[in-house]
This record gives structure tokens, sequence and C-alpha cells, in this order.
């Protein structure tokens, strides 16, 4: 089989994941509800005509309920990729393919792609919406476009940077991931191994970063640093997990 028909087997496994889709659909309804109706109260608020106890009482039903909304937005997006990677462990599905002769090098890439492309696909769908929402209610797009602008003007950054390295921290992420996730071959205690793998780099690279700020860097030297120090990790988490997939007993 093709690295290629690999990849889509992938997709669709994953478009065919009826649970988190649901899940996931329910987080961004969710996310638009509140964003609309905190923008209503918060105009209600601010008019002394309707300003009362029950509209006080209101806002904090939905400052409390948005709390929890926002905690399950952070725990989907950690819990969905180890999800995708857990999933052929626990269902001995990771064994079935690799015995009917599919290439395990080919698997993890194919893997780790589709990985990519839904969980960013699904973030969007969840917090772009209500974003953009938010900011046309407000008539704000002025204001955040002056405000955004002035933090590349600030720190010498430009968006097309910013997003690449966004992109490349996030792949980091799915990295240490799949290294925990086949370690352990799916179990919950992935994520404590994760956990550990993440203090773990984020030692490594802290050591590294104090060491490069004695060469007085410039601010384009220290951002080509930073993604010089993200490829290392990938290719070192990578590495780790495609040579443990490679040799795991299944």
């Amino acid at each position: 089989m093709t690295g290629k028909l690999i990849f889509k087997m992938e997709l669709f496994k994953f478009l065919r994941d009826k649970s988190f889709l649901i899940t996931a659909g329910v987080i961004g309804i969710l996310n638009i509800v509140l964003t609309l109706l905190s923008l209503s109260l918060a105009s209600a608020f601010s008019d002394s005509y309707y300003e009362s106890t029950a509209t006080a009482s209101m806002i904090g039903t939905v400052a409390i309920v948005g709390v929890i909304v926002f905690f399950g937005n952070i725990i989907f997006a950690y819990v969905y990729p180890f999800h995708m990677i857990s999933m052929d462990y626990k269902n001995n599905v990771m064994a079935m393919m690799v015995a009917s002769g599919v290439n395990r090098r080919k698997l993890f890439f194919a893997k780790i792609g589709a990985i990519f492309i839904c969980t960013i696909a699904l973030m969007l769908m969840i917090a772009l919406i209500p974003t953009i929402l938010f900011l046309i209610q407000l008539d704000a797009w002025n204001d955040f476009a002056d405000g955004f602008n002035s933090v590349f003007y600030y720190t010498d950054l430009s968006f097309g940077k910013f997003i690449f390295s966004g992109l490349l921290g996030y792949l980091n992420m799915l990295m240490v991931i799949a290294t925990a996730c086949i370690i352990m071959k799916g179990k919950n205690l992935s994520f404590l191994l994760f956990i550990g793998f993440n203090i773990l780099s984020s030692m490594v690279t802290g050591i590294l970063q104090t060491l490069a700020f004695s060469f007085d860097f410039s601010s384009t030297g220290s951002y080509i640093f930073q993604l010089f120090l993200t490829i290392i990790s990938i290719v070192v988490f990578g590495y780790i997990s495609l040579r443990t997939l490679e040799k795991q007993n299944l």
C-alpha cells in the first residue's frame, strides 16, 4: 500500500469518528452562543435603563459557563490528538494493519500528517467563527488590525513568520504526543509521559536559549534560533517514536 493511500485511509478514519466530530460541533456552537450572549449582555449592562440585579446575575452565570467552556476547548485540543494516535492501539487495529503488509514508516508519517490537518481544521472551526462574530459585533476590525500589526512592529516579526512558527510549534507538540502514545501503546498513562517529555524538553530548550542570549542575537537571529530548536525537537521525538514503532511488538 502506498503512502498516499495510507494517508487517505487515515483521513477517512478520522472523519468517520462521529463522537469526536459531534463533540467538536457542540463546543463550536457553545462558543458561538456564548459569544453572542456575552456581547448582548455587555451591551444591556452598559445601559443604565437595563442595569439590574437580574442582568448582573445573568452575566455571572454566563461568565461561569464561559470559563467551563474555555477549559473544555483546551481539554479537547489536547485530548483529540491523543485519541487519534491511541485509537488504533486500543482497537487492536495497529497490529492488523501491520500484519496486512502496511509499512510502519509510511503509516507513521501518514498518521501524523492526517492528525495535523484534522486538528488544525477542527480548532479553526471551533475558535475562528466566534472570534469573527466578536469582532463584527464590536465593530472592532480596525482596532484589532492596528493592535495585531503593532505586535509585529515591536517584535520585528511578520504575519508569515508568526503563522509558520505557530504551525511548527504545534507539529512539535504532535510529535511529543505521538512519542508518548507509541511508547505506552495507547494507554491512558501516555498523558503523564507526555507531561514528562514536555518538562524535559522545556528544560533543555531553556538552557540552550540562555546560552544563546550570551551571543546577543538580533531579533531575526533569535527567531531563527528558536525555529532551529523546535526543528531539532521535532526530529528527535519523531525519530524516537518512529524507531519505537518499527521495533514494537504489536
